[in-house]
C-alpha cells in the first residue's frame, strides 16, 4: 500500500470530534460522502434518544451538560471554512497524506456525539448553515473544484423526532438547496430494534416518522449490520427489514435516495459488538435489489 493508502485508511477509521481548540466543528474523511464533511456536534453532552449497542461516540453518562452556543457554532464553521479555502486544510497533520480528490468538501453535516435534533437550538443552527451555504454558492460556481461551491447540507438522525413539527419547519431551512437527511433504519423488527438501538422509542415511531418526512425530503437509508454477542440478523429479521424499506419507499420513490448498509469500524460502547462479513452485507443489497429499484451502496 502507498503511503495515502494508510493515510486514508487511517482517515475512514477516525472520526474523532476533536478539532484543535474547537467545541462544536470537526472535519472527517468520510466513506459516504466520498470526501470531507464537516461534521456540526450539538451533543458533546453525548444526550441521545438512542443508546445503541455499536455507538462510537461513548457512554452517555459521566459528561457535563454543554450549553449550546449557536454563535460559537457559526464562529467555529466559519474558521474552518476559512482555513480551507486559503488551502491550509489539505496540509495540515493527519490529513495532508489523504488523496487530494478525498479532500474535497462534500457537505457540512449536523452528526455528533448524540442526537441533534434534541436539542432546542436545532432550528436555528439549520438557519445559521442555511446562510453559509448561500454566501459560498454566490461566492463559488457549483462547479467549483474545491467543493465551496457546491457542498450540500445534511442531517445524520436517528429519526425519533422526524415527525416533530418544529424539526419539520427548521428541516425546511437546511434542506432548501439540494440538502439530504441521512436517517437510521437497523432493524426489522421491534425485537432486534431493541436490542441494536436501545431506545425507549417505539419502533412504530420510527418508521412513522421515516415514512412522513420521506413526502417531503429526500432520504437516505442508513442501516449497521452487525453482530452483537454472538446474535446476527436472521434471515427472517433481515425480510422484515426489506418491508420496511418497502413501506418507505412506495410513500414517495422520488425522494428515496440510496441504502447505506455498513458495519462496524471502531472501538464501541459495549463489548462483542462486531463487524459481519462483507460477503453477508453485499447478500442483504442483493436482496434488497431484487425487490426494490433503489441504489445500495455497503461500506
Amino acid at each position: 500500500m502507498t503511503d495515502q493508502d494508510l493515510a486514508l485508511i487511517a482517515a475512514w477509521s477516525d472520526h474523532s470530534r476533536l478539532w484543535k481548540d474547537n467545541t462544536w466543528v470537526y472535519p472527517v474523511i468520510s466513506r459516504r460522502a466520498g470526501g470531507l464533511s464537516v461534521g456540526i456536534n450539538l451533543n458533546p453532552d453525548h444526550k441521545c434518544s438512542f443508546s445503541c449497542a455499536y455507538c462510537q461516540s461513548g457512554p452517555q453518562d459521566g459528561h457535563p451538560s454543554v450549553a449550546i452556543d449557536v454563535d460559537g457554532v457559526e464562529r467555529e464553521l466559519r474558521q474552518f471554512l476559512a482555513f480551507y479555502e486559503c488551502g491550509e486544510f489539505a496540509k495540515c497533520d493527519f490529513f495532508g497524506n489523504v488523496p487530494a480528490d478525498k479532500k474535497i468538501i462534500k457537505d457540512i453535516c449536523l452528526s455528533g456525539d448524540g442526537e441533534s435534533t434534541i436539542v432546542k437550538e436545532f432550528p436555528e443552527v439549520c438557519k445559521r448553515m442555511r446562510k453559509i451555504q448561500q454566501e459560498f454558492q454566490t461566492k463559488y460556481s457549483t462547479d467549483d473544484t474545491s467543493g465551496l461551491g457546491s457542498f450540500k447540507l445534511r442531517l445524520i438522525t436517528n429519526a425519533s423526532r422526524l415527525g416533530n413539527d418544529t424539526v419539520e419547519q427548521a428541516l425546511d431551512s437546511l434542506l432548501e438547496s439540494n440538502g439530504e437527511i441521512w436517517a437510521k433504519l437497523d432493524a426489522g423488527t421491534e425485537e432486534w430494534y431493541k436490542k441494536v438501538n436501545r431506545s425507549a422509542v417505539k419502533f412504530d415511531t420510527i418508521l412513522a416518522n421515516l415514512e412522513k418526512v420521506i413526502k417531503r425530503s429526500p432520504i437516505c437509508i442508513q442501516t449497521m449490520q452487525c453482530s452483537i454477542q454472538g446474535q446476527q440478523p436472521s434471515e427472517s429479521e433481515v425480510a422484515m427489514y426489506i418491508k420496511n424499506l418497502e413501506r418507505i419507499y412506495r410513500a414517495a420513490p422520488h425522494n428515496f435516495v440510496e441504502v447505506q448498509l455498513y458495519t462496524v469500524i471502531r472501538q464501541t460502547m459495549i463489548p462483542d459488538v462486531l463487524p459481519l462479513p462483507k460477503e453477508f452485507l453485499e447478500d442483504t443489497a442483493k436482496k434488497i435489489t431484487k425487490v426494490l429499484p433503489v441504489q445500495v451502496r455497503t461500506f
